[in-house]
Order: C-alpha cells, then structure tokens, then sequence
C-alpha cells in the first residue's frame, strides 16, 4: 500500500467518524481512534511531500546530466558530470534545433534510405529560436563573451586575440515586440535652459521660465521578414549532421548581409521597412575627397562633434566600407611612416578613439557615426526554417530550396543621435 493510497484510506475513516459524530456521541474508543488518525494524517502528508521533493531533486539530476559522459577511472563507481558550458552552446544551434525538431524528424522516418529523384519534399516551417538567441550565437565560438569595444591602449606584449570583424548588428540594440505600431522619432532638440530671477511682478516677462523645443516626427514599425535561401542537394538534406553544421554556417553569411541592407538602405515603400539612409532627422556631414582619406578623416571629428554636443550625445562607433577602412590603414606621414598599426599591428582598429566596423551595403566614402543604440531590432515571430523543393525544376535535380527567415521589425528613435557622413555633390569619392 503506498503513501497516498494510505492517506486517502485514513481520510476516508476520518470522514466516517465525522458523519457518525454529527448524529451521535462518539465512544471512547473512536475518540482515541479520531487522535490517532489526526497524527496519522500529518505525519503521511509530511512523507508524501518529502518523497514529492526528493523526486523533483532525481529528475533535475537526470536531465540537467542525461548525455554527459561518466568518468573512466578504472572502477565501476557512477558519477554525475557538469556538462560543460560549450556542449550547451552547441546544442542550442540552429542547426541542432532543425535536425531535432518534430517536422524533419518526419522527413528522416519517411526516407530513411534517402530522397529519390523528383519526391516531392516540403518539410514545413520549424521555428529554431529567437532574435536574441540568433544574435548570441553569431560571435560564439571566439571567447565565449560578448563583443568588446576596446579602447586603444598599447600593452608591452603581442596580441593573439583573433577578433571577428564588427558589422551593424553588433553595434544595434534588441528587444521584442508583438506587432506594428507607431512611435515618435526625435529628430531635433533646442535647449533652452537658463536661470531666471525672481518675478517682481505678474507682467515680469524676464521672469518667465524657458521651455525646450523638441522636433518630432511620427513613424511606423512594422513586421517584417527578413529573409534569404540557399540550395542544398538532397544527400545533404538527408544527412543531419552535415546539414546541421552547414546550416550553421550558411546562416552567418546569408540571413546577415539581408537584414543589414534592411536596417541601412530599407526604402519604407512596398512593404520594406525604413532604413537609416532613407529617415528623416539623420545628420549630415560632407567633406571634398582628396589624394587620400585624409579629408574623409577631418569630417569624422566634425560629425563626432554634431553628436556630442547634444544632451546626453555619445558616439558608440563608426560604420564604414571596407574601401574606406583600407584608405584609413594606408595613410602614412612625410617619411613614409604609417599613421596606424601598420602591417603588423593586430590591435582594434579605431576612428578618433571609436570602435570602426564595416559594411559592405556602403559605399565607399560614406561612414555613418553615432549613437548606435538609438536602433533597435524587434524579435515579433523569431528565426524559423523551410526547405521544398517545389521550387524551378529542383525536384528533377535532387536538389532543394532553403529558406531562413526572421520575423521582426526595426526602429530608429532618435535619428539626429545619428550622422553620415558622404562626399559633397560632384566631388567623387
């Protein structure tokens, strides 16, 4: 008989005792019995929630280490091991999140010996995770740590960190939203604060306190997909492990470069969103291009200052082509002498003291400085996967369509935080 059936069996006389005791005088023996039944009962719910915890306690055990290996010294004595850190991380990738998930598994069951020439293959969308979740994973791999933005301090060593090169999305914050919506951008404060004396009467104009102009305008964020594909031949597909490891890859290059175009040079008509190239409230910074980078150099700090000297204003980075960011590294002096790391420098590369990433979605001699933080990417539906092949003739070529797809949407909320900077008309680049 176990705990429970126990319990119930005692609450079922206690019951009986309380009808009876309802209609009549109890005898001295269900006295007793009502006395021993009342200890009975506490002391079996106090075994049954201990035996409840202890369960709970076995069955965190079991799943927190079910796949991590025991340790081989030579005897047979079981024990637990803390699954390391990086075997997580890895097992949270896209990749394994696709290959494990309920709608692929489908498709390895249906196909166990492979895809035949021209089957027909539509594996369904599978959710693999969330914005934040997709973003993490990008840089993993390096130091196990968030990007850093280092400052330029020279050590008496040799740097080997191998840094990944910064790109938008590192510089860009995240959040969630749960559909469109309509914000009010910042694109211009005046400040007007100042002391004021004391009223000497009710018509004292010079008494009056200052009010701070701020310009705004209305803007919409909206969903949408972010999106990019790429073909695979049917062995792959039918190898998981292989497609999971190239799924991982792929994603780096593909779903990145679509969603960094969006975030620049998103038009805001038929259904693309916005980009900072085409809002409104962006400052601007032109220069006339020289011999070299030398005048692209002189406006940065111009457009650093337009920042700054807002309330509050900071510059987080400089986005920039890799042409400029070549320009910038071959400068040199009247002897010769290059005016950053040279050849041989490994260190961070910066623009007057601030983080340089590069773009590929800029041409060359536009940067774009600020504020980056003032952009946000907004996780709505997160990162989901379709492959088919009902797509051209790829069912006669073994082969299939991948999709990615990101469901989000982006805002700019203070665009003024915010500077191009782009040679003038008619000046080149």
């Amino acid at each position: 008989m176990t705990l429970r059936e126990k319990l119930k069996a005692a609450l079922a006389r206690a019951a009986e005792l309380a009808k009876a005791a309802a209609e009549r005088d109890l005898t001295d023996e269900e006295l007793d019995e009502v006395a021993a039944l009342d200890g009975q009962v506490k002391d079996l719910r106090a075994k049954i929630a201990k035996a409840d915890a202890s369960q709970r306690m076995l069955k965190d055990l079991a799943e927190s280490d079910a796949d991590a290996p025991t340790d081989d010294d030579g005897d047979d004595v079981p024990r637990l091991k803390t699954a390391d850190r990086t075997d997580r991380q890895v097992a949270r990738s896209f990749g394994e999140q696709y290959i494990k998930s309920a709608a692929y598994k489908a498709f390895r069951e249906a196909h166990p010996g492979g895809v035949g020439q021209g089957t027909p293959i539509d594996i369904g969308r599978v959710k693999v995770g969330s914005l934040e979740q997709w973003h993490a994973g990008r840089k993993a791999g390096i130091l196990n740590t968030d990007i850093a933005r280092l400052q330029p301090i020279r050590m008496p060593m040799v740097d080997q960190v191998d840094r990944q090169a910064l790109t938008i999305l590192d510089l860009i914050s995240r959040g969630q939203a749960a559909g469109a919506f309509e914000y009010v951008q910042v694109i211009g404060v005046t400040r007007n604060a100042r002391i004021v004396p004391e009223a000497t009467s009710a018509t004292d104009n010079a008494a009056l306190k200052p009010v701070s102009e701020i310009q705004t305008n209305l803007a919409d964020a909206k969903p949408y997909t972010y999106a990019d594909g790429y073909d695979v031949t049917n062995q792959l597909l039918a190898d998981a492990p292989a497609f999971a490891s190239y799924m991982n890859n792929e994603l780096a290059y593909s779903l990145d470069f679509v969603i960094e175009d969006k975030l620049l040079n998103g038009t805001g008509t038929n259904g693309e969103p916005k980009g900072l190239l085409h809002t409104t409230g962006v400052q601007e910074v032109t220069y006339t291009p020289g011999a070299d980078a030398m005048e692209q150099v002189k406006a940065m700090r111009h457009a650093i200052t337009k920042v700054t000297t807002l309330p509050g204003g900071q510059v987080t980075a400089v986005l920039m082509a890799p042409e400029d960011d070549e320009a910038w590294d071959l400068l040199q002096d009247d002897n010769g002498r290059f005016f950053g790391q040279g050849p041989f420098g490994q260190g961070p590369s910066t623009s007057w003291g601030r983080t340089r990433a590069l773009s590929q979605r800029l041409a060359p001699g536009t940067a774009i400085l600020g504020d980056w933080r003032q952009i946000q990417l907004l996780d709505v539906e997160g990162l989901s996967i379709l492959a088919f092949n009902q797509h051209r003739d790829y069912a006669q070529r073994n082969m299939t369509y991948v999709r990615a797809e990101l469901r989000a949407e982006q805002v700019i909320w203070k665009p003024n935080r915010l500077v191009v900077v782009k040679p003038a008309a008619g000046g080149g680049s």
